[in-house]
C-alpha cells in the first residue's frame, strides 16, 4: 500500500509459511481422523506419518513469524517516515 516493491517480497514470504504451515496442520488433522476412525493404525504409525511433515510445519510458521516481525518494522519505518516527508501530489 505503500507502493515499495519489497511488500511483494514479503507476502510471498508470508504466503509460503501460510502454506507450508497449513499441509503441516492438514495432515496432522488427517492422520488424527484416521487414527480416530480406523482401529488398525496404532499410534506410532500416527506419529510416522505426521513424522514426514514436521520440519515444514517449523519451516512454515517460522517463515509466518519472520515475515509478519518483516512488515511490522516496515510499517513503523513509514509511519515515521511519513512524518518527514511531504505528501506527494499527482
Amino acid at each position: 500500500m505503500a507502493g515499495r516493491k519489497i511488500g511483494y517480497v514479503q507476502a510471498v514470504i508470508m504466503v509460503a509459511g501460510f502454506v507450508l504451515t497449513m499441509m503441516y496442520l492438514l495432515t496432522a488433522i488427517g492422520t488424527m481422523l484416521a487414527l480416530l476412525t480406523n482401529t488398525q493404525i496404532s499410534e506410532a504409525e500416527y506419529a510416522a506419518r505426521r513424522h514426514h511433515y514436521d520440519l515444514a510445519g517449523l519451516i512454515g510458521f517460522a517463515l509466518c513469524v519472520v515475515a509478519w516481525f518483516w512488515s511490522l518494522a516496515s510499517s513503523i519505518a513509514i509511519v515515521r517516515g511519513s512524518q518527514n516527508e511531504p505528501p506527494v501530489l499527482r
